[in-house]
């Protein structure tokens, strides 16, 4: 006899008198977080198949943990099981609906960005859109590196086609002193660009950082869709990063540094890495600390259920024998 309990699986193993064997019966436990840690793991390594057989037993032994439930959407969208995928999704939706937007906006922004053809002409967009353009490191005196220079001197092109959209510049990685934003900031104004128009994201040392510090300034103006600006090499995998914060690129401009490189859009196969790494953006957890806790959001289950099949499961221990409670280790 088994059962579950917020992640805890309690088994006790029955005396068996014919045989004349006194075995004393126990209570086990299985802690889902090795399940969930096992199938990260395998996610980062490319092994998405082992990584969904991860997630089922884990599943089988918490069904409506959320994250679970999240990387099983996400990563069965790898696999190309559409199936699975909204199977997933749909039981999230009625645990956390937040984090079922989330995997929505992480499966649908990975296919959006491997479709991506870098080019370098200035879009024309309609609705209320911000201008991301994206850092790079400076040099060891707090200049620009040619491919910055670069990407604001596309960024400036574009704030000349949409003259009405707000500028993120995002960047920290300070050198000198200096940010990348403060930097791309200080040549945008000198050539042209409203200072009122640009707001500093500074903080921020990687893609995954600038998509969440850009999502909490424009989340404070209303805005949800954006024009982003970076490198051919970059423009995907920032854009699934983006897209995962709830920050859709509806259009994209390039530098033209090797442009013809990333002229063939993604493959599935392709496209692990930056789903990978969108799910990084979003903070699902990359581990879970040893631990059973129940899950968060867990839906109204009524008054006295987990009391009164906390009540059954005792008792069922007790039918097994009283010294089923005696072979419980001590506190």
């Amino acid at each position: 006899m088994s059962a579950a309990i917020g992640g805890l699986v309690v088994g006790v193993l029955p005396f068996d008198h014919a045989a004349g064997v006194d075995v004393r019966p126990a209570v086990t436990a299985v802690d889902p977080s090795t399940f969930y840690n096992s199938a990260q793991q395998k996610f980062a390594a490319g092994d998405v198949t082992g990584g969904l057989q991860s997630l089922k037993e884990m599943l089988a032994v918490v069904p409506v943990d959320p994250y679970a439930l999240a990387l099983q959407a996400i990563w069965s969208a790898q696999a190309d099981d559409e199936a699975a995928s909204q199977a997933a999704l749909t039981r999230l939706n009625g645990i956390n609906r937040t984090l079922h937007t989330t995997a929505r906006d992480i499966i649908s922004g990975v296919d959006a960005a491997a479709q991506i053809v870098p080019d370098t002409s200035p879009k024309s967009v309609s609705g209320r859109t911000a201008i991301v353009i994206l850092g790079y490191g400076l040099n060891g005196n707090g200049k620009m590196a040619p491919e910055l220079v670069r990407r604001v001197t596309a960024g400036q092109a574009q704030a000349e086609t949409t003259t009405g959209a707000p500028i993120v510049v995002a960047g920290g990685a300070p050198k000198k002193g200096i940010t990348e934003a403060a930097a791309m900031k200080k040549w945008l104004v000198a050539n042209g660009v409203d200072a009122a128009r640009i707001t500093e994201e500074g903080r921020s040392g990687s893609t995954v950082a600038n998509a969440q510090n850009t999502a909490e300034i424009l989340r404070g103006k209303g805005i949800s869709e954006i024009i982003l600006i970076t490198s051919p090499n970059h423009i995907r995998r920032a854009a699934a990063d983006f897209a995962a914060v709830g920050l859709r690129a509806v259009a994209t401009v390039t530098t033209a540094t090797e442009l013809s490189k990333y002229a063939q859009p993604l493959t599935l196969d392709q496209q692990k890495g930056i789903r990978l790494e969108a799910t990084r953006a979003a903070e699902i957890p990359a581990t879970r600390a040893a631990g059973l806790p129940l899950p968060d959001n867990l839906p109204d289950t009524g008054p006295g259920l987990i009391t009164e099949f906390g009540g059954k499961l005792l008792e069922s221990l007790l039918d097994a024998g009283s010294s089923a409670i005696d072979s419980l280790p001590a506190e």
